[in-house]
């Protein structure tokens, strides 16, 4: 009885002071929120910036403004409604003392991070509250702070909320809450809230989001395996977008981010335009006479996300949908009128969605005001599963639809293949007929044949083994030609039967000359003499060959070979004094290994200008002319046994690789004095 009175005396005290100390007051029957009304938005007191000590229950609020913690920007215009920094709300209350020792719960949704005390003492912290850089936003989901009440009578709950992403979150996200909704609840009826709404979400946002992803991905596969069935296509973007709206509200939900809530902004208006030009192209793919009105909706499916971003309304949202599920209404009917076969079961679809959502449309206009829809209600377990069902109807009886159109088409198939093998039994009798009369001639014409082809392959063996000589031989003369002349003169004497002599400016030429030759060759039988110099040029060609040098001739004991031309080749002098190194050394190392059995080389280069061609009609042969290969023999003639003497020309193009020694000005025949240089080694 003591008790009673007491909590009729707080409550006649809240009664009377409320007007002035809007102290909420909390009994057993905690107040409910409503649709219209939450009495946890109000009575609150508000100071903009940071005090520790603001927390403390005898803390002096009185001079502090009545504010809606919400903080709504759209709502009242306020000047503390453009809150974007850090500050601190206040909520005063009177317990009964039939809560001591009650588990309660302060729920509290946000958008910013925020630390609840209750007398001075800190319950919960949701998210980091500190600088504008360091804050550490939580969007609270399932997430509340417990406590206990010990002691009855008046009570203070502080709350440090930090927003600095308020003018962030309103200009990115269109965001209009800058505060936060709080509650106090019953801990176990937060609890048993928190479940059923986690099944609830859980189950449309995976069981639901998994079905049509399933959907999607079958449909998708048979389009790519049809791709003439584009309808195919359209369902499959239909379920993928209605995953995403799941999964998509799911994440905000489920997640602690405050970006994942926000960001539906921007994901669900994308998602939801897919949903219905998708649903658009499915049905003007089957039922539709005219692409015009697809277009349209195409059109204005990607207006719609951009008036929606831009007016923040879901008037546009709202606008395509019903213009879609309008435009899907009118087609399916005309169809099922005009006894379009397969009509009737998207039709049903149509229907069952109809149904089911005008039922829960009506549920709540008419029942509202009379049946609460609490969480885990009978009422919301009937508006749920008749949701739930609206949702699924439309897509399933698309899918029926799609299933049944491919077994009708197989079925179709499947009757024309009969028909066919029909027909076919009765034309092979007829076939089999003639095959008898004309298998008679048919014999005597294939002896004919045969023996015709008979001779014709044989005719065509001795062509082509008559081909294949003249190939052969054809080889032999290129063969011959090439070890004669450069490929691109030979090429040219093929083709015009003529050559050009032609001037080439920038070559050098190689002479190579054994010393001693003579008093070698008598140490030599003459098989032993034409054996060696075998062994020596044949070497000399390899090496200059992989230099891109020409071998021009070879003059007893000499040897001639030039590097650029007929093709020309910027790197001449340096590729010849490389190839006249090698030949050095593979001379070197022959003596070191045959002694007298071989010879000692000199070798000359010089580079300049020289005259390439072709004298003579018979036995002809490519050579060179000219003051250049005058200067190149002379620089063989005064060089040294295993040495390398190159002309000053040559030495200019070289010096910068080649370790050179100059001989100062030698005499040459015929020439005077000139500067020589010995090449020793690559630099």
């Amino acid at each position: 009885m003591k008790r009673h009175l007491v909590a009729l005396l707080l409550v006649l005290f809240a009664l009377s002071g409320h007007s002035h100390t809007d102290t909420l007051v909390l009994t057993h029957n905690l107040p409910e929120v409503s649709l219209d009304y939450n009495p946890y938005l109000y009575n609150w007191r508000f100071h903009e910036g940071d005090n520790m000590a603001w927390a403390m229950p005898d803390a002096d609020d009185r001079n502090w403004p009545m504010v809606n913690s919400k903080m709504d920007s759209a709502v009242g215009g306020k000047s503390f409604y453009k809150f974007n920094s850090i500050g601190w709300f206040r909520l005063h209350f009177l317990a009964d003392s039939s809560l001591l020792h009650v588990p309660l719960a302060f729920g509290i949704n946000q958008f910013g991070a925020s630390e609840v005390y209750l007398d001075g003492k800190l319950l919960e912290s949701f998210g980091y509250p500190s600088t504008p850089d360091s804050t550490s936003y939580f969007h609270t989901t399932s997430s509340p702070a417990y406590f206990t009440i010990a002691t009855p009578g008046h009570h203070v709950v502080a709350v440090r909320y930090a927003a600095y992403n308020a003018n962030r979150n309103h200009d990115l996200y269109g965001e209009t809450q800058r505060g936060f909704v709080a509650e106090i609840v019953s801990a176990a009826t937060y609890m048993q809230d928190t479940q059923n709404r986690i099944i609830g979400t859980t189950f449309l946002g995976s069981v639901f989001a998994g079905i049509f992803l399933a959907l999607a991905l079958s449909h998708l596969l048979l389009f790519l395996y049809h791709r003439t069935q584009v309808s195919n296509l359209y369902f499959s973007l239909f379920c993928l977008s209605l995953a995403g709206i799941l999964l998509a509200s799911w994440f905000g939900t489920h997640t602690h981010h405050p970006m994942f809530d926000l960001s539906r902004r921007y994901s669900l208006p994308l998602l939801i335009s897919l949903t219905c030009v998708s649903l658009s192209g499915f049905v003007n793919n089957l039922f539709g006479d005219s692409k015009r009105r697809f277009h349209i909706i195409l059109a204005a499916t990607i207006i719609t996300p951009v008036l929606y971003w831009l007016t923040s309304g879901v008037y546009p949202i709202l606008l395509l949908s019903l213009l879609v599920l309008i435009e899907a209404i009118v087609l399916i009917t005309r169809s099922i009128v005009r006894q379009v076969k397969g009509a009737h079961i998207i039709g049903i679809g149509f229907l069952c969605f109809a149904l089911f959502m005008g039922f829960n449309i009506a549920y709540v206009l008419i029942f509202r005001k009379d049946v609460t829809i609490d969480e885990g209600s009978t009422a919301q377990i009937i508006f749920i599963v008749f949701g739930g069902l609206s949702v699924i109807s439309l897509p399933f009886s698309m899918s029926m639809f799609l299933a049944w159109n491919f077994a009708d088409v197989n079925q179709q198939l499947k009757n024309n293949l009969d028909r066919v093998q029909a027909l076919s039994e009765q034309t092979i009798a007829q076939e089999l007929e003639k095959n008898r009369i004309i298998a008679g001639q048919n014999e005597v014409l294939e002896k004919e044949v045969a023996a015709r082809t008979a001779e014709v392959v044989a005719q065509k063996e001795r062509l082509q083994l008559q081909h294949s000589e003249l190939k052969t031989e054809k080889a032999k003369s290129d063969q011959l030609l090439l070890n004669i002349l450069p490929a691109e003169v030979a090429e040219e004497l093929k083709e015009t039967g003529q050559t050009v002599a032609h001037q080439f400016n920038n070559v050098s030429v190689l002479f190579t000359d054994f010393v001693g030759f003579t008093q070698a060759a008598e140490k030599m039988s003459p098989q032993e003499l034409v054996d060696e110099l075998h062994v020596c040029f044949r070497n000399f060609d390899e090496i200059i060959t992989r230099y891109r040098i020409e071998k021009i001739k070879t003059i007893g004991d000499a040897y001639l070979a030039v590097c650029g031309l007929p093709l020309p080749d910027e790197q001449h002098a340096i590729n010849t004094v490389k190839a006249a190194l090698e030949i050095r050394t593979f001379m070197e190392e022959r003596r070191a290994k045959l002694g007298d059995k071989t010879f000692e080389i000199r070798i000359g280069i010089n580079s300049g200008t020289v005259v390439a061609g072709i004298v003579g009609i018979k036995k002809f042969a490519y050579d060179i002319w000219g003051d250049t290969v005058n200067i190149a023999a002379r620089m063989e003639s005064s060089s040294e046994p295993s040495r390398i003497n190159i002309s000053e020309a040559t030495w200019l193009l070289v010096k910068s690789h080649f370790r050179c020694t100059p001989r100062g000005l030698i005499g040459a025949k015929n020439k005077g004095e000139m500067p020589m240089y010995f090449v020793e080694d690559i630099l």
